[in-house]
């Protein structure tokens, strides 16, 4: 489990990922995001960071790992992180809005125009015939629930939210247990 500092590092280094990949930015403006992304997590930190873009997705690395953050821009979608679980179920036709692997563990924010209870149902058929066990299941109401399972050691989370739409947005994050 990552100590307070290292858990506030990470979240600053988020955000500021997600600001640099703000859309709109020339390539001397995003040169100089960079450097004060760069500057800002290094005093945050005490360490030594280095931060690339490269069209949709910044690269934050550390001496304790590198973070990849890709996020959409004006609706589109961007393609899943390397190595994403093929045995975590993800629901087709799908727009991925943002994906992030970092150090084992990867999440992505999807929408799909499916209702929340066709695409919680999927979930819960398909997890369970590719071999997970469901380790919880709340509904917070009609228009939101989460859903985490467990398999081999590792873990995946459905955070499942109504969209305005009538479809259905998920936030999926999977690696190991903890």
């Amino acid at each position: 489990m990552p100590q307070v500092s290292d858990t506030k590092t990470l979240l600053l280094a988020a955000l500021i990922a997600g600001a640099v990949a703000l859309p709109g930015c020339k390539r001397a403006s995003e040169a100089a995001a960079e450097q004060a992304a760069e500057a800002a997590i290094e005093q945050a930190s005490g360490e030594k960071v280095d931060i690339e873009q490269d069209g949709d997705t910044v690269s934050i690395k550390t001496d304790k790992g590198e973070m990849k953050v890709a996020t959409a821009q004006d609706g589109g979608s961007v393609a899943l992180p390397a190595g994403f679980p093929t045995d975590v179920f993800l629901p087709e036709p799908r727009t991925v809005s943002s994906a992030m692997d970092m150090g084992g563990m990867q999440a992505v924010n999807i929408a799909t125009g499916a209702a929340l209870a066709q695409v919680s149902a999927e979930v819960e058929k398909s997890m369970q015939a590719q071999g997970w066990k469901r380790e919880m299941s709340m509904q917070t109401g009609a228009g939101s629930s989460t859903l985490v399972y467990s398999k081999d050691k590792r873990q995946a989370v459905y955070q499942l939210m109504k969209a305005g739409d009538g479809g259905t947005q998920l936030a999926v994050r999977t690696g190991g247990e903890g």
